[in-house]
């Protein structure tokens, strides 16, 4: 059984703060997290077997995650640094 979340603050603690003050107060980090929760939540039931998917979905959420994650990521940096542009 897989049972790992992988929550964001977990995955890039070195910006845990900003990761907390963004989701109370960023409407769109907020829906970034959601879609990255809810691929989590995908991923962790097809690799418990729970929804069943082939290997190639499995590896499209996977892809989609990462993708939110460096968005995220832009969004925390961006936050920190308005001169961040890309």
């Amino acid at each position: 059984m897989h049972n790992l979340f992988h929550h964001l603050s977990d995955e890039l603690p070195e910006y845990r703060q900003e990761i907390n003050r963004l989701s109370a107060s960023d409407s769109r980090f907020q829906e970034l997290l959601a879609k990255y929760r809810d691929l989590d939540h995908r991923i962790r039931l097809a690799d418990d077997n729970i929804e069943p998917k082939c290997d190639e979905t499995v590896e499209m959420y996977k892809r989609q995650r990462l993708a939110l994650m460096d968005d995220m990521v832009h969004l925390i940096r961006q936050s920190k640094n308005p001169n961040v542009t890309a």
